[in-house]
């Protein structure tokens, strides 16, 4: 897990247990918990079939796991690419049996190793950034509906908690459990809102930017080379007109401009 998320995420847990001042037990009720983790994964996965909610699981785990490739490294390869594809006379086979840093840029190089010819290998290159877009675009979706809905469980949480309060005032011992589940369901809704998938979602759309920025990287120099482009300018051309606005991963906008062509 990124190491800024796992600190900030239990920061945030640990002061949360301070303030109850020592006696953090007192806060954890198993029938509020139930209304609330319980409810909210069933009903986000009612709204989800299976595939949708394996693949929003994987991307989220990607999201929080190490950082996408670096910009360098990933120029770096495709320059070492365009070498061998240049002055190595057997450069098929000496790039079909290298090992990548990047998977995007292994299938890419496979792609134009089996022959597809310029518009056919854009095409599935792009395709395929397309295909990237849309898993981070529904984990990103998958996460905020769970987001808007753990207050909701909270709140229904918190009715029941009253019902069951009102229905038994004659009896004082039936009062307390009554009062915890309608408490606790609402604070339990408002830290699994907050605390866990509010900064989830900001962390699977930023790794989403960065991703989809990488393979448009690779699409641009892949093509370059594709076209006979010297790897030696390829540095150059693409940090030169490389960068990252500040605009939401739902507009199809490129980021990384056409290069010229060789």
């Amino acid at each position: 897990m990124n190491l800024a998320s796992l600190i900030g995420v239990i920061g945030a847990l640990a002061l949360i247990a301070m303030a109850t001042g020592g006696n953090f037990m007192q806060f954890v009720d198993l029938p509020a918990i139930l209304i609330v983790f319980g409810g909210t994964a069933f009903c986000v996965l009612a709204k989800s079939t299976m595939v949708e909610f394996k693949s929003a699981i994987a991307t989220a785990k990607r999201s929080l796991g190490n950082h996408s490739d670096k910009v360098e490294d990933l120029i770096e390869e495709l320059v070492q690419v365009g070498r061998i594809a240049r002055y190595d006379d057997r450069w098929m086979i000496v790039l079909e049996e290298r090992e990548y840093i990047n998977p995007f840029i292994a299938k890419a190089v496979g792609l134009w190793v089996d022959g597809l010819d310029y518009s056919l290998l854009k095409d599935a290159l792009s395709r395929e950034v397309i295909e990237e877009k849309s898993r981070f675009d529904q984990a990103r979706d998958f996460f905020s509906f769970a987001q808007d809905l753990a207050p909701a469980m909270g709140m229904i949480g918190t009715l029941l908690g009253l019902v069951l309060m009102m229905g038994n005032m004659t009896d004082p011992r039936t009062i307390g459990p009554g009062m915890a589940v309608a408490l606790l369901t609402t604070l339990y809704g408002a830290i699994l809102a907050n605390v866990i998938f509010s900064p989830l979602v900001q962390r699977i759309v930023t790794h989403g930017k960065l991703v989809r920025y990488n393979y448009e990287l690779v699409v641009a120099g892949m093509l370059y080379l594709h076209k006979g482009g010297d790897p030696r300018r390829l540095p150059d051309l693409l940090l030169g007109t490389l960068h990252l606005p500040d605009i939401p991963l739902s507009e199809p906008q490129p980021l990384v401009p056409p290069l010229p062509e060789a």
